[in-house]
């Protein structure tokens, strides 16, 4: 079976940017139906409405949806829950969070653990059920070859997700499962580590038109971060860049390309300093 285990609906929110993904539960688990995927997983953030729209949905169109969610632990850090019934309330410790999985009959996944976010739970991950050990939009590939190593040396069970934020994204990162086609008999097999984590990176363009997106549809509550945070010459060089993203699309669409390959760029040097430890 060919499974996405970690994605976003638009009840997925931010605290800078507001807006995180960009498409409905409906949109989301019809796109998976058209990659040809046996399942997804709905994991919003610190949101379980999405989980129960897309399960709805995909009993009417023949796709097998796990209900999740991706929970904001104490200290800003991210726990994926898998096989929920409920929501779980954010910014609990690690432990309670994991019981509080546990109790409800769910496994536990650490996403992203290495990422340059600094997100992802790290050292922490062996506490959880399974380890992301590929996901698809850390483009700095540092990220995932720390979590890869790791997830070897402490012999994890190891799954990818495409941490899709819209539908464009969704697919990258899938796993493999050896599995009936049901929640219960993906999430018992995660569990006893019948997995195989596959996949390839989201591509740039996709990481701009979503960013673009979010920008826009955020536009008044960004301004207003960096107007609340914001000092001068910093908040200059923002609101201007901000504006901006109102001209997509447009010729200033080359402008936000050359400004998102320097990002990357950037982001592969400073994971390379970041992670190097981590690769010895």
């Amino acid at each position: 079976m060919k499974v996405e285990l970690h994605s976003h609906t638009h009840y997925s929110k931010g605290e800078k940017i507001r807006i995180e993904g960009l498409n409905s539960p409906k949109e989301m688990v019809r796109q998976a139906k058209r990659l040809g995927l046996d399942a997804i997983a709905i994991t919003d953030h610190n949101e379980f409405r999405g989980a129960i729209e897309a399960e709805k949905e995909g009993r009417k169109i023949g796709i097998t949806v796990i209900k999740g969610e991706e929970i904001t632990i104490a200290g800003d850090r991210h726990v994926l829950g898998l096989g929920l019934t409920e929501k779980i309330k954010r910014d609990l410790s690690l432990e309670e969070t994991l019981d509080a999985i546990k109790a409800q009959g769910g496994i536990s996944i650490a996403p992203h653990p290495f990422d340059l976010a600094n997100k992802g739970i790290r050292e922490k991950a062996p506490k959880c059920d399974a380890i992301e050990a590929f996901n698809a939009i850390n483009l700095d590939r540092f990220s995932n070859r720390s979590a890869k190593k790791f997830a070897l040396e402490k012999n994890l069970v190891t799954v990818a997700g495409s941490d899709a934020h819209c539908i464009e994204m969704l697919g990258y990162g899938l796993t493999e499962i050896k599995a009936c086609n049901n929640a219960d008999s993906i999430i018992h097999a995660i569990k006893n580590g019948n997995t195989k984590p596959v996949g390839t990176y989201v591509p740039i363009s996709v990481i701009e038109y979503w960013s673009l997106k979010r920008f826009n549809a955020s536009y008044s509550q960004v301004m207003d971060y960096i107007y609340r945070h914001y000092s001068a010459p910093k908040r200059w060089v923002a609101e201007h860049l901000l504006a901006l993203t109102k001209k997509s699309p447009g010729k200033i669409d080359y402008f936000f390309k050359g400004l998102a390959y320097f990002s990357f760029g950037t982001a592969i040097f400073y994971s390379a300093a970041k992670n190097a430890k981590n690769l010895i």
